[in-house]
């Protein structure tokens, strides 16, 4: 599985665990995230630091708030924002990853507020 497969599923991942709907013994591919490392470590460095990504989120955003965003676009940022914070990926590969995701996952524009979001990052 390559790291463009692997941030996907991390995406996927969190937007489950979103809201405690399911916990993480119930997600789908939870046999993944116990195999693949690089998921393990996106996936459990948000979930240990969820409060200062979202709070990080917040702070570059203008006339919103994490809540209003679409469930889609925030779980794409939290990825994105946890892979840069706990990876040496590079912030410009790490955009462009999520502006990747973002087209095939998020709305029509979805893609150009993620992108606005993470270059303040």
């Amino acid at each position: 599985m390559n790291r463009h497969e692997i941030r996907i599923k991390a995406f996927q991942i969190l937007f489950q665990l979103e809201k405690d709907i399911v916990t993480l013994n119930e997600i789908k591919f939870k046999e993944l995230l116990e195999i693949e490392q690089y998921l393990k470590t996106i996936v459990y460095y948000y979930i240990e630091h969820q409060e200062e990504i979202d709070e990080s989120i917040n702070s570059n955003l203008t006339n919103y708030t994490i809540d209003r965003i679409r469930k889609v676009d925030r779980n794409i940022l939290r990825m994105t924002i946890a892979e840069m914070q706990a990876t040496d990926i590079p912030k410009k590969v790490a955009i462009n990853e999520a502006i990747k995701i973002a087209k095939i996952y998020g709305e029509s524009d979805s893609y150009k507020f993620i992108n606005g979001v993470l270059k303040n990052y």
